[in-house]
C-alpha cells in the first residue's frame, strides 16, 4: 500500500511539473506573440498653415532632430523583417528600420496639388540582412519575411505620439503632451518621463561595434 501512495504521489507532481511547463510555455509565448517596443516620438509645433515642425526622437532618446512637414498629418515608412515562428519563440525581436519621415493631407487633392517634402531617415548598415538571408535559401529556417511598414497620424501640438515596434509592424499610440517646465516660487518644475543615455543592450553594442569596422574606410 505504501509502495502504491509513492507511485501515486509521484504521478501527481510529474503530472503538476507538466501543466506548470505548460502554462510557462503558453505565457511566454502570449508574451513574446504580443510584444512592443517604444521606437520613436514625435511633437509638432505649427509654423503656418497646414506646416508644422516636427520633432522626432528615436534609439536611446536623446538626441532631437527637427522637420518641417506639409499637411495636416505626419507618416513615417520603415522596413520591417518578420521572423518565423521558431524565432519569435527562441526570443528573437522583429528587426525594423526607419526610412522616411513626411506630411501628408487628408484630401487626395490637396496631396496632389499642395507643397509636400519627404526627409531620410535611413541609417545604412555595412550588412543588408534582408540580401543575406535570401542568400542562405533553404538553410534559412528563422527569417519569414521583409516588407515595408507604415504609420500615420494627425499633426496636433496638444498630443504626443509614440511609434511602437511589434510583431507584424509599426504603430502609432496618442497621448496627451506634458505641460512645459514651470516655475513655482523661485523653484523650477520639470516633468521628466523618459530615460536617456541608457547603456545600449549587449546584442546593440555588438551590432554597432561590427558596423562601425565593416563599414569604416582606410585613409
Amino acid at each position: 500500500m505504501g509502495r502504491f501512495f509513492r507511485y501515486t504521489w509521484f504521478t501527481v507532481l510529474v503530472l503538476l511539473f507538466a501543466l506548470a511547463v505548460l502554462f510557462s510555455s503558453w505565457y511566454y509565448t502570449f508574451h513574446r506573440l504580443t510584444f512592443e517596443s517604444l521606437i520613436a516620438e514625435l511633437t509638432f509645433e505649427p509654423l503656418g498653415e497646414q506646416v508644422y515642425r516636427a520633432s522626432l526622437t528615436t534609439g536611446d532618446r536623446c538626441t532631437v532632430r527637427t522637420f518641417d512637414l506639409y499637411g495636416d498629418q505626419w507618416r513615417i515608412d520603415s522596413q520591417f523583417v518578420k521572423w518565423k515562428p521558431l524565432g519569435t519563440l527562441i526570443g528573437l525581436d522583429p528587426l525594423y528600420r526607419l526610412e522616411r519621415i513626411e506630411g501628408r493631407y487628408r484630401l487626395v487633392e490637396e496631396q496632389n496639388r499642395r507643397a509636400k517634402v519627404s526627409y531620410a531617415l535611413e541609417d545604412a548598415g555595412a550588412v543588408d540582412l534582408v540580401r543575406f538571408t535570401e542568400l542562405l535559401g533553404p538553410f534559412n529556417f528563422l527569417f519569414d519575411a521583409s516588407y515595408g511598414s507604415s504609420t500615420y497620424s494627425t499633426m496636433d501640438p496638444e498630443y504626443v505620439y509614440k511609434v511602437y515596434e511589434t510583431n507584424s509592424g509599426i504603430i502609432t499610440r496618442v497621448e496627451k503632451r506634458a505641460p512645459p517646465a514651470r516655475q513655482e516660487a523661485s523653484v523650477l518644475s520639470i516633468e521628466i518621463d523618459k530615460g536617456c543615455g541608457a547603456r545600449p543592450s549587449f546584442w546593440r553594442a555588438l551590432a554597432l561595434w561590427v558596423n562601425a569596422k565593416l563599414s569604416a574606410r582606410p585613409a
